[in-house]
């Protein structure tokens, strides 16, 4: 696993446990409370998977796709006067940003073809 996949892995991680948090610091709305703590966990859980993957490229795209919905969240749940919603404007902004680099880094370094190749060498020596 390169740095760079670790690195984008932990600081999602971080960013969604943050996320997660966002309700107990800011007087906002159930639904403010609700979607923060939801898509916090998901953006947690995709950073925990794309940390112990072979392949995190589809983690990563993952990622993208959660912190885009974290960002759209505040309009799309009528809490954008919250405090939520800047936990959820600010982290999910970074997470696309962090999810989306890590994906184009992954897809340029072609991770997917050389993860499958290194596993059916693996395979091909251990059954003959």
């Amino acid at each position: 696993m390169k740095i760079s996949n670790s690195f984008a892995g932990a600081i999602a991680l971080i960013l969604g446990i943050v996320t997660m948090t966002a309700s107990v610091w800011f007087d906002t709305t159930a639904v403010g409370s609700g979607v923060t703590l939801g898509l916090g966990a998901i953006a947690a859980i995709y950073a925990l998977w794309s940390l112990i993957a072979r392949d995190p490229t589809k983690d990563h795209w993952s990622l993208s796709v959660v912190g885009l919905i974290l960002f759209i969240s505040p309009w799309v749940g009528q809490f954008a006067g919250d405090g939520a919603a800047w936990t959820a404007w600010i982290a999910g902004a970074l997470i696309m940003l962090v999810g989306s680099s890590a994906y184009l880094a992954d897809e340029s370094a072609d991770v997917t073809a050389s993860t499958r190749e290194q596993e059916r060498r693996a395979y091909t020596s251990t059954a003959l």
